[in-house]
């Protein structure tokens, strides 16, 4: 049996993907033609072709069809009002726990106990350090063996004196 497909009554299909090429080539010669019989040409075509599917370009363009943009519509409208109500039943939530702390509040000092006005100063944690130190001579040779930094930042890095630093020096080139 053949089918035709009738004009005055357009079926919402997506483009095929050779179809889709031919549309992109279609609008980009359109765009980009230096003639305006072929840019007028190109477009018409590429109109024509949407139609055949029952789109608008833009649909044809994007991929979307009408019933598809309303359905994300609705999909968005959904999530905003469940989002919306999330944060009020949250704020909600909060706002009963704060008065579940008060009441615990005022019921403590109804027993006697301190208003607890005054914040406790908490000091920030303390870092451990190390107390192990190289020996000055030896983080000398260290620094001047394995590092670029000049005689000057080992001296007093190492608190050695700056031409005691420079032997060290002297005596590794010797070395080499």
């Amino acid at each position: 049996m053949f089918w035709v497909q009738c004009r005055r009554c357009p079926i919402n299909e997506k483009l095929t993907p050779d179809e889709q090429v031919r549309f992109h080539n279609l609008l980009k010669l359109a765009k980009e033609s230096p003639f305006p019989g072929e840019r007028e040409n190109a477009l018409a075509a590429a109109e024509r072709l949407a139609s055949r599917h029952g789109l608008t370009l833009e649909e044809a363009a994007t991929g979307v069809t009408p019933s598809q943009a309303a359905k994300t519509k609705d999909d968005a409208t959904k999530f905003t009002r469940d989002f919306a109500a999330f944060v009020h039943m949250n704020d909600y939530q909060i706002h009963l726990e704060k008065q579940r702390r008060d009441q615990a509040r005022r019921e403590a000092e109804e027993r006697g106990l301190s208003s607890g006005k005054t914040k406790r100063q908490s000091s920030p944690p303390r870092r451990h350090r190390s107390t192990a130190r190289m020996e000055p001579h030896k983080h000398a040779w260290a620094l001047v063996r394995e590092t670029k930094l000049s005689y000057e930042e080992i001296a007093t890095i190492t608190g050695l004196d700056i031409y005691q630093v420079l032997l060290m020096k002297i005596q590794l080139l010797r070395a080499a």
